[in-house]
């Protein structure tokens, strides 16, 4: 599939899997929901963008470090692959395989869209919107781990060329390694499960999760290991941009439009 095709089928499945769930009616617009959707995409993508820049606030030291540590990991990325490549096991090739699928971008879109559709299903504004935080969170992810991957085009560790290879804007399969896309993914996921639960447990298994999936990605010669922390800081970027623009919005009253059946107009939505 080409890459630049990847981030709309992501929106489209989220988005079709969620109007599955529900139908025009009473308390509940499949036109209105989309629309408000994709404002609060707008919005959350442009904080992605500002807030590692945002240093009055603190938040730009964040960037900061995980750039460090990105290139950090650079410097030691064939040392890191070469030490994998030599601990290999039937147990270990079988728990790999595992973390790459519980990694995989479209089934925890899936989780999204069932979280999401059950909150409607069940009228829990709580799981609606958890549903809708983690649907965001995994788009913004995927599409800027998308655009970096295309941009610098490296390549991945089983194609023997080695870290330094770079061919930008290549669009093949073999030249996208950085950042790790399953990685980003899975610590959004991560990110928003973690803001959203008061259990220990809850947030340690989350992160362990997280965590076993960069793991699998090195382990499968897939990533190199810096490639597996810039995913993951910027999966954990977009997780904290979505919940924290969603308490924001906690206590507010906005004006919406809404489509329902023949009729049009607009909504009153206050959040208190």
């Amino acid at each position: 599939m080409n890459s630049f095709c990847r981030i709309f089928v992501f929106i489209l499945t989220f988005t079709f899997s969620c109007s599955a769930f529900g139908a025009d009616g009473d308390g509940f617009s499949i036109s209105s929901e989309i629309v408000q959707g994709v404002q609060r995409l707008g919005d959350e993508g442009k904080l992605v963008v500002t807030t590692p820049l945002d240093f009055e606030a603190g938040l730009g030291w964040g960037a900061v470090a995980a750039l460090g540590a990105t290139g950090l990991a650079y410097v030691y990325d064939t040392n890191v692959r070469d030490r994998l490549q030599t601990t290999r096991s039937d147990r270990l090739d079988k728990a790999a395989d595992a973390g790459s699928l519980v990694g995989n971008p479209f089934l925890h879109l899936g989780v999204a869209a069932v979280v999401y559709g059950g909150g409607i299903v069940a009228d829990s504004l709580r799981y609606k919107e958890l549903g809708e935080m983690m649907g965001e969170s995994l788009i913004l992810a995927d599409a800027a781990t998308l655009v970096l991957k295309e941009a610098t085009g490296r390549a991945r560790p089983l194609t023997g060329s080695g870290k330094d290879n770079f061919r930008p804007f290549s669009f093949r399969s073999n030249y996208d390694s950085l950042p790790s896309m399953h990685t980003a993914s899975s610590f959004a996921l991560a990110s928003v499960v973690s803001a959203t639960t008061d259990s220990v447990l809850t947030r340690f298994a989350a992160y362990g999760a997280a965590t076993f999936v960069g793991f699998s990605r090195l382990y499968q010669n897939k990533h190199w290991a810096s490639d597996v922390i810039l995913g993951a800081a910027i999966g954990e970027l977009c997780g904290r941009v979505v919940t924290r623009y969603h308490a924001s919005r906690s206590r507010s009253v906005s004006i919406v439009p809404l489509v329902s059946g023949e009729s049009a107009g607009l909504a009153l939505i206050a959040r208190f």
